[in-house]
């Protein structure tokens, strides 16, 4: 199954990461830094599947739109809208998810990377 989605990905000029590590971070305003919450890797959930399109990105087959692409850093990075931006970390192999919630918190998600287009 995972190598028809590479192939139908693939075939739509998009990339495809897997990430086999997942870090659940919050903003604390007291220590002025990211405190992480939750630590998951593949041992104890599913891959997870990030395909970026030209105009949007899939997380996990659900579908979000891509309003704008920036370079910040020296990583390229994919805004979906004022709130949600995800980065990608060439130099560390990870995606960065950051995000604020109504209510002000701010999340972020690092994402480390295992398998990159099938690789």
């Amino acid at each position: 199954m995972i190598n028809l989605l590479f192939l139908l990905a693939t075939a739509q000029a998009a990339d495809v990461y897997e990430f086999c590590a997942f870090r659940k971070q919050k903003w604390s305003n007291k220590d002025q830094q990211f405190n992480t919450e939750s630590v998951e890797t593949f041992y104890s959930r599913q891959t997870i599947q990030f395909i970026v399109y030209k105009n949007s990105f899939e997380l996990d087959r659900e579908h979000r739109k891509i309003v704008e692409t920036t370079e910040k850093n020296g990583m390229t990075c994919w805004r979906e809208h004022d709130n949600s931006e995800i980065c990608y970390d060439k130099g560390n192999n990870r995606m960065l998810w950051e995000w604020n919630t109504r209510a002000g918190a701010t999340y972020r998600d690092i994402m480390n990377i295992c398998v990159i287009n099938g690789e």
